[in-house]
């Protein structure tokens, strides 16, 4: 049975594979073996790409799935740690953890829990560490404008975290985890399924001590904090046709202690204690019937955050609170005319508000958005090695007005192992809350400033639009028996991606009011983000020694600001004693060039025993608090990356895991251990999620 076990393992770490809850083989031979490995890898389905479920092979839209046990035998918490191993995505911010992707920043990726959105983004960053993992089936990945059927924040792609579903019978699971520098946490799962009716339930809670680190002399604190996950999902299949699935999901948060922001290269520190809780539920209705299917859903969301520090924050005194509540009405009907032709119509209402101190009504009313949707979809597969899916959607805001938003997907299928896609799709970003109407004021030693939205003074903003490309080439499914014991399995792929962004919304200083200075919001910058990735796995299935697998990415990203450009061009860019040139003009500020990441794993035939190292490499950066000569230009005034002493220098993160699996009685239980950032990155003014090097331990039992 070595081969059933080490083929299991492999489909799991082969990038854009899962396995099925319902397979098994008997054989033990090679060529069975990785005969089964294609019919998983065929069976694999997602929903993102298209918002129905179609074979992942098959879907013209290009999705990237992490199952669960890539996740396994490591330290993950929540949904940054996962991110941030995979290819062309990083972690960014100075004060929470946003992901960043194809060089847009967080405020342009739309975060989904089982395809509902997540709210609460502070600065336009949706903290990620509010995010478990410990009860994700797997994450599906789609980069590039999503506008055509997720609207707003999907700009810049969307991450769906599917929820797990309970396989037959009862089954429950338990974990306990203690990181340095990190959390102690503890979490539990129980599902219960049959043909009917599924039931689960998870909880998960962390608690971290606080600490400090000392770097370049300075000691940096860091608040503890501890948080609660609890969820419960409902599946329902009550008659023929029809099914009832709902969800209810609650977090809570407390930090005490002193925090720390980042703010032009300086640490500003205050002391207090910040809160968060989120509410959300969803409840829909579906029916199918023959090849149509009518879906109908709810979905609620409220996010509370207070924030009560030392320092007198202007008019809003100690505490700063805030109130974001969204509503969601979404119907959703498609039909298949024949084995070829999908059709999908539907349309949605969504209400969204926001108060708090930041936004005291002084305009009149609460500022909310209440938005009408309407949206089209059609999926063809003219032959068996082309499909297509062409879809559109229509906005309409009280606020901003309204949008619309196509796109168009290509597969090309030549053949079982080679797989060749293209779209080309236009996305949009509507101005968000705080661009529209905050009023805040930072008093923090080091960091302060006043800002306001851009309805405060009277302006105008518009919607953000990206016209997007994207092409890519794979090799799926290599298989290659070297032996009566030994498997070789194999994947590659070559992305390309441009996106072309106009209206961008960019913070800018006004003036100086009594002695302070003012900022807001603005439409202005034009800029474009384009590059290549590659991503590569292999894995050896050999059988008295076990399953090794090395998979490995790489990203080149070029981004810059069209207007820097065209003054270059024109002549009108430079200082006082020379010109800006093209070739020093180094692109946007806080984009790596070169990123990668790297995979070793090695498991023993039984599966009892894993060990991984992964390597994240984060090539240097500019940031523009480290600008040595000024604007170049004067309308819109940039500062511009073209120096060598205006980069953070580059770094690698080096993650090391060991786990076991050992009998106490007839139960299984699993022992982990490990080092995360091995090499003990220090970098709190630049970089301040690196705390340096932490040991975990780990332990776990399934029942």
């Amino acid at each position: 049975m070595f081969f059933h076990h080490v083929v299991l393992v492999a489909v799991a770490l082969l990038p854009h594979v899962v396995t099925a809850h319902t397979f098994s083989v008997d054989s033990s031979n090679a060529r069975h073996s990785t005969d089964s490995l294609r019919v998983i890898q065929a069976n694999q389905v997602v929903v993102t790409g298209t918002r129905n479920e179609i074979r992942l092979k098959d879907s013209p839209v290009r999705v990237e799935v992490v199952g669960k046990e890539r996740i396994a035998n490591t330290a993950m918490a929540h949904l940054g740690d996962v991110l941030k191993e995979q290819t062309g995505l990083m972690l960014t911010g100075t004060v929470r953890n946003g992901i960043q992707m194809n060089g847009l920043g967080p405020d342009y990726t739309l975060i989904l829990i089982d395809g509902q959105p997540v709210i609460g983004r502070v600065a336009g960053v949706l903290d990620l560490t509010r995010l478990s993992i410990g009860n994700v089936e797997r994450i599906e990945i789609v980069k590039g404008p999503m506008s055509s059927m997720y609207g707003s924040e999907a700009l810049g792609g969307v991450i769906n975290i599917i929820i797990k579903r309970p396989d037959n019978g009862l089954h429950g699971s338990a974990l306990a985890q203690y990181v340095s520098r990190g959390p102690a946490e503890a979490r539990a799962e129980l599902g219960y399924g049959s043909d009917s009716l599924e039931l689960s339930g998870f909880l998960n809670y962390k608690q971290q001590a606080p600490f400090s680190l000392l770097s370049d002399n300075q000691r940096i604190p860091y608040a503890g904090y501890e948080d609660a996950t609890a969820q419960a999902k409902l599946q329902w299949r009550f008659s023929k046709g029809w099914k009832l699935t709902s969800w209810l999901r609650g977090f809570q948060s407390a930090s005490n202690g002193t925090f720390i922001e980042s703010v032009a290269g300086q640490i500003a520190q205050n002391s207090g204690s910040v809160e968060q809780s989120d509410l959300s539920s969803t409840t829909s209705i579906e029916y199918a019937l023959g090849r149509a299917r009518l879906n109908m859903t709810a979905y609620g969301s409220v996010y509370n955050e207070r924030y009560n520090f030392d320092t007198i924050q202007g008019d809003a005194g100690s505490i700063d609170d805030l109130r974001r509540r969204i509503g969601r009405l979404y119907a959703q009907y498609d039909v298949s005319f024949n084995v070829s032709n999908r059709l999908m119509v539907g349309g949605e209402f969504i209400y969204d508000d926001i108060s708090g101190s930041r936004y005291r009504d002084s305009i009149g009313s609460t500022p909310l958005y209440r938005t009408g949707v309407a949206f089209a979809q059609w999926e063809g597969l003219p032959t068996s090695w082309i499909s297509y899916v062409l879809s559109c959607r229509y906005d309409d805001n009280s606020v901003f007005g309204s949008a619309l938003s196509p796109r168009f997907s290509l597969l090309w299928k030549p053949n079982h192992h080679v797989r060749a896609s293209t779209s080309i799709g236009s996305g949009f970003k509507a101005p968000d809350f705080r661009q529209l109407f905050v009023t805040f004021s930072n008093r923090l030693t080091g960091a302060g400033y006043d800002l306001l939205g851009a309805q405060r003074l009277g302006n105008t903003l518009v919607p953000e639009r990206s016209l997007s490309y994207d092409v890519s080439l794979r090799y799926e499914d290599g298989h290659r028996e070297l032996s009566s014991s030994t498997a070789l399995l194999y994947n590659a792929e070559v992305r390309a991606f441009r996106n072309d962004l106009e209206n961008l919304i960019e913070f800018y200083y006004v003036r100086s009011i009594n002695g302070r200075d003012v900022y807001s919001y603005r439409n202005v910058a034009q800029a474009y983000t384009q590059g290549v990735e590659a991503n590569i796995t292999l894995a050896l299935a050999h059988e008295p020694l076990g399953l090794f697998t090395i998979s490995g990415g790489y990203q080149l990203l070029d981004a810059a600001d069209v207007q820097v450009l065209n003054a270059i061009e024109n002549g009108t860019a430079g200082y006082i004693d020379r010109a800006l040139t093209r070739q020093q003009y180094k692109g946007l500020w806080g984009r790596s060039r070169n990123s990668g990441t790297l995979r070793l794993q090695y498991d023993t035939p039984d599966k009892r025993t894993s060990i991984n190292l992964r390597i994240q490499f984060i090539g240097r950066f500019g940031d523009e608090a480290l600008d040595k000569n000024g604007f170049v230009i004067s309308n819109p005034p940039r500062k511009v990356l073209d120096r060598d002493d205006e980069y953070v220098a580059g770094y690698n993160v080096v993650n090391l895991s060991y786990t076991t699996t050992v009998d106490v009685g007839s139960q299984e239980i699993k022992l982990g251990a490990g080092i995360q950032n091995a090499l003990d990155v220090v970098a709190p003014v630049r970089i301040p999620g690196l705390v340096g090097r932490q040991i975990y331990l780990q332990t776990s039992m399934q029942f």
